[in-house]
């Protein structure tokens, strides 16, 4: 317990001076008691605590250029999402991205969704484009577009010959703008010419399991007869569209015979050929079937006669005669070949 006294000049005293009641330092002038009481709470003009309010020094990201920051900040790529990224890195100088959703393309159940991100907030507005199979990802690819700008470093899949214009997308190279199906175009133009169908064939990339699944591109190559057209794309099925449609593009601005090679001379002439094989395998290639019927009378000549009946559109019925069965089959079958020769001239 503590007794206060008042001394001559009228002053209350402490028996501790400097000591107030509850073990704080202070100091006893009058009844006004000036430092901190026994609550803890400070005097109406006391001292502040040492460490209260004081601000946190700015981290050091925040004191590099935004480009240095933004190559800091794609380091944890593997770990963060590119939009993730792209808002911690813009948070710390008060600034958010924009996203902006601009067009919807592609088939109705394939739509591909192209995003505008835009930074205004700092010294100089900043946009970058990205596509994507759904909302997310070309938001994802916007982001890593614009990052790809801070940092100076190319977009992913810019190819080396610098014919891939800059667009600021990671997704492709080629955007599904196609209405349609380039791939049947192809088949059937193919059909209406009697050549041999496209075949397609993928190229290995050793680094595409690698990378993010955003930034992912495959390779399909069309070829047909002696001609090579290449696709990429953010899938398979999208490369092989663009390939079959720059395919088809090619046929359409190039003549016939600029695709056929320069060894092909098909012998119709020669009688040793084998007609009846060469047919079959044109109808195998081109999806349609050949029925020979042998007809019993012979003609009147007595050589034996042929039918062979092609399943095109329209139908078509050749005939032929030889001195057997068999060169009744092959004279049919030669002039079966002479029809679709006519038939495919423009």
């Amino acid at each position: 317990m503590y007794v206060l006294r008042t001394g001559m000049d009228g002053n209350v005293v402490h028996p501790h001076p400097g000591v107030v009641p509850g073990g704080i330092p202070g100091v006893v002038h009058g009844m006004a008691v000036h430092g901190a009481g026994p609550d803890g709470e400070h005097a109406p003009h006391g001292p502040r605590r040492r460490y209260q309010n004081r601000p946190k020094p700015p981290s050091n990201l925040e004191r590099l250029p935004l480009d240095e920051a933004a190559k800091r900040e794609m380091e944890s790529l593997p770990l963060k999402t590119p939009v993730s990224v792209l808002q911690e890195l813009l948070a710390r100088r008060g600034t958010v991205p924009k996203y902006e959703l601009v067009q919807i393309e592609g088939m109705i159940h394939e739509p591909t969704f192209r995003y505008r991100v835009t930074v205004a907030d700092l010294v100089d507005v900043i946009t970058a484009m990205g596509t994507g199979r759904s909302k997310k990802e070309a938001k994802h690819s916007a982001a890593k577009a614009l990052l790809d700008k801070l940092t100076g470093a190319a977009p992913a899949d810019q190819s080396t010959n610098g014919n891939v214009p800059e667009t600021g997308t990671v997704v492709s190279s080629f955007e599904d703008k196609l209405m349609g199906n380039p791939v049947g175009w192809l088949q059937e133009l193919c059909m209406s010419r009697f050549w041999p169908p496209p075949s397609y064939h993928a190229e290995n990339d050793d680094n595409v399991n690698r990378r993010l699944p955003h930034e992912r591109q495959f390779t399909i190559v069309c070829t047909l007869l002696k001609r090579r057209e290449v696709g990429t794309g953010k899938s398979k099925k999208l490369a092989k569209r663009q390939a079959a449609y720059k395919m088809w593009q090619a046929l359409q601005d190039n003549p016939p015979e600029s695709f056929q090679p320069e060894e092909e001379v098909t012998p119709l002439n020669n009688k040793d050929f084998n007609f009846v094989q060469f047919l079959q395998e044109i109808a195998s290639e081109q999806s349609f079937e050949v029925t020979y019927v042998d007809i019993e009378e012979k003609s009147m000549i007595g050589r034996c006669q042929c039918l062979v009946q092609l399943s095109t559109l329209p139908v078509a019925v050749c005939y032929g005669s030889g001195l057997t069965s068999k060169d009744a089959q092959s004279s049919a079958a030669q002039n079966a070949l002479e029809y679709l020769k006519i038939m495919t001239k423009k």
